[in-house]
């Protein structure tokens, strides 16, 4: 039996999922960084998901898990509170994209 190949499974297989979902244009390292990212939310085990995606605590941390846009506020807010003792509301603009 010969081994199925990565190109031809993402494009029959994989690709027609991600439009139907409308997330054409999506690769397999934003589907990666997504997936490190939502388990870190979701408080999952570092090292499990580090496991899952077959690299390093380090490699996982440092590149494939993102903060989530709303802990970066809570995190720019208490640094607010502890400098100045009160918080402006800071929010970030309907549609902006915060790397």
């Amino acid at each position: 039996m010969k081994p199925l190949a990565k190109e031809n499974v993402w494009q029959r297989s994989i690709v027609p999922k991600l439009e139907k979902a409308g997330l054409g244009s999506v690769n397999f390292q934003v589907m990666r960084r997504s997936h490190a990212s939502l388990m870190s939310d979701l408080g999952i085990e570092v090292k499990f998901v580090a496991n899952q995606l077959g690299h390093s605590l380090d490699v996982n941390q440092n590149i494939y898990t993102q903060s989530a846009v709303s802990k970066r506020q809570a995190a720019v807010n208490q640094l607010e509170i502890s400098l100045n003792g009160v918080q402006t509301e800071f929010t970030v603009p309907e549609g902006a994209v915060i790397n």
